[in-house]
């Protein structure tokens, strides 16, 4: 078990915006539950015009098909508006979801 003090299957969002590039660390869980925090979180930074948007994923413990579509429709976002999206890798069952569903192979990863 580890320490983390959130309740089970919640997630927090943290983020900031600087010089037009807007980071997003997510911690917890993204799944059904919680997808649409993280599509409202996108969108009120979506409103000031990033130039990037970051979405770092190295807390996250969890990932289900709703998560995923939610980076997805960012993704998609992201390229409609003109600006870059791009994720930070995840924990490893985090990034065996996106690896098993191809979605690394559509939105970009950084080191």
């Amino acid at each position: 078990m580890s320490g983390h003090s959130q309740k089970p299957g919640s997630l927090q969002i943290s983020s900031e915006l600087v010089q037009g590039a807007a980071t997003l660390t997510l911690r917890g869980e993204l799944d059904l539950a919680s997808a649409r925090q993280l599509e409202e979180s996108l969108a009120a930074i979506d409103e000031r015009e990033p130039a990037r948007i970051t979405i770092d994923l190295g807390e996250l413990a969890f990932i289900d098909s709703s998560g995923l579509r939610a980076l997805l429709l960012a993704d998609a976002r992201a390229h409609d508006r003109g600006y870059e999206l791009v994720l930070l890798p995840g924990q490893e069952p985090v990034q065996r979801v996106l690896e098993m569903t191809g979605a690394l192979d559509v939105l970009r990863f950084e080191l």
